[in-house]
């Protein structure tokens, strides 16, 4: 009986640790995922961004049925296209040059898929 409860409080600190790795290792995974994000597309387009931006809010009023949540200073809007969480900014690169970058995730794992998708169908949009 001793040797059972000695081998239960020895056993207790290799499972806990061990519980712990597995806590550190979930939270990694995640954490790189969020920071080493290379499901985002970027694309390049000779416009103004004074005539892309108001297509991006378009394309995504007609793709999503919910709220598209949109920061005008920033020029950053998002919404769910399919599922996804999409996220589209678009930059002044130079004159007449503006840069779109697509983002979308799918229950909090990155969804390059969809991102592809949104970029293709936002060159259709644009007629590039």
């Amino acid at each position: 009986m001793r040797t059972l409860i000695l081998a239960a409080l020895v056993a207790v600190p290799l499972f806990s640790s061990c519980a712990g790795a597995v806590i550190g290792v979930g939270a990694g995974i995640v954490a790189s995922q969020e920071l080493l994000n290379n499901s985002t597309f970027v694309t390049n387009v000779n416009m103004d961004v004074k005539q892309v931006w108001p297509v991006v809010k378009s394309y995504l009023s007609k793709a999503s049925p919910d709220v598209i949540e949109i920061d005008e200073n920033l020029r950053i809007a998002q919404a769910r296209v399919d599922g996804s969480l999409v996220t589209i900014s678009v930059e002044t690169y130079d004159v007449h040059r503006s840069v779109i970058r697509v983002a979308a995730s799918r229950y909090a794992v990155t969804d390059g898929e969809m991102a592809e998708i949104v970029v293709d169908q936002l060159h259709q949009e644009l007629g590039i």
